[in-house]
């Protein structure tokens, strides 16, 4: 997992936002989740995958939303959107613990993108690292890094993979 010190390494000091302990104890986070925002911090931005700049069609970082899923209602936490798609977020399911990719439209769609908060920092910090390494790679490196980089993700996160047509599937297949 990336340590807060890497992460302002790549991203730069003022590009990663940490979460306040007594916000993250009010949200209700798990101790593991509140480590990873509190102490290690989320990027401002990856190009593609992630900002904290959302848009105004849905909830602003870090905000509570309730949520009904399968007859129940949880808690969500926002956690920031795709670059992308303004209508979309990715959540912290505070109960399961999962991150869930979730469009906040007219047609609501949702679907796991990492097992755990951790797993999800740590597949941005990678995507971010994986970018910054093709800037200098020779192409005929750039694949064999890509595949490595996908084998060492699959193996931290399987159920992100799951499917062909899964969020991380479908990013690693637009990047080649």
């Amino acid at each position: 997992m990336a340590t807060h010190d890497e992460m302002t390494e790549l991203f730069g000091a003022d590009r990663v936002v940490t979460l306040d302990r007594a916000v993250a104890e009010e949200h209700g986070l798990s101790e593991a989740d509140a480590e990873v925002l509190c102490e290690v911090g989320v990027p401002r931005f990856v190009d593609v995958l992630f900002t904290l700049d959302t848009a105004d069609e849905g909830p602003d970082p870090f905000t509570l939303v309730p949520v009904a899923a399968g007859g129940e209602e949880t808690h969500i936490l926002v956690l920031g959107g795709p670059t992308d798609d303004p209508s979309m977020r990715y959540c912290l399911d505070l109960e399961r613990g999962y991150v869930v990719l979730i469009s906040f439209d007219d047609e609501p769609r949702a679907e796991i993108a990492n097992r755990t908060l951790a797993d999800l920092v740590e597949f941005l910090y990678r995507f971010a690292l994986r970018s910054k390494h093709l800037e200098r790679a020779a192409p005929q490196d750039r694949a064999p890094y890509t595949d490595k980089l996908v084998e060492y993700l699959r193996a931290r996160d399987p159920y992100a993979f799951a499917q062909p047509d899964s969020w991380w599937s479908m990013v690693f297949e637009q990047v080649g």
